[in-house]
């Protein structure tokens, strides 16, 4: 049996999971990260982008992250995002839409914050779309 950890994952408004997991990967200000059991103490920075976990049944769950920051220590992983959403729960219609206002809030953005915040959106809707395509992928095999 592998070895497992605890992962918790919320976001401002509630606690989206909190098992034991045999690994966890997540998008990185350095790129993509994978965590295992017995990982070393780390705070890092988590970007908008896809989450992949495995249990210890080999079950994956895929998710899309806003973007947030993590905490590894003693086997424990707690991240925290603006936003985490399940593959399976993802509208992709919606996302493609969200993603062309966002692009077109970007050409309009008339300051520096519109603009921030149009590409955070930009950024959020593209990993909600890599996600749901991730997960057609995984599905297919």
């Amino acid at each position: 049996m592998a070895k497992t950890f605890d992962l918790i994952l919320s976001s401002p408004e509630d606690i989206i999971f909190d098992q034991k997991v045999v690994s966890v990967s997540f998008e990185t200000a350095n790129g993509e990260i994978t965590i295992l059991s017995d990982h070393a103490p780390l705070v890092t920075i988590v970007e908008a982008g896809i989450m992949t976990i495995k249990d210890e049944n080999g079950k994956e769950e895929i998710l899309a992250l806003g973007g947030g920051f993590a905490k590894i220590l003693n086997n424990k992983v707690k991240i925290f995002s603006q936003t985490a959403e399940f593959a399976d729960s993802i509208d992709e219609k919606r996302a493609i839409e969200a993603k062309e206002r966002a692009k077109e809030s970007i050409i309009e953005s008339k300051d520096k914050i519109s603009l921030a915040d149009a590409t955070s959106l930009l950024e959020r809707n593209l990993a909600r779309i890599k996600t749901i395509e991730r997960k057609k992928k995984r599905s297919h095999r």
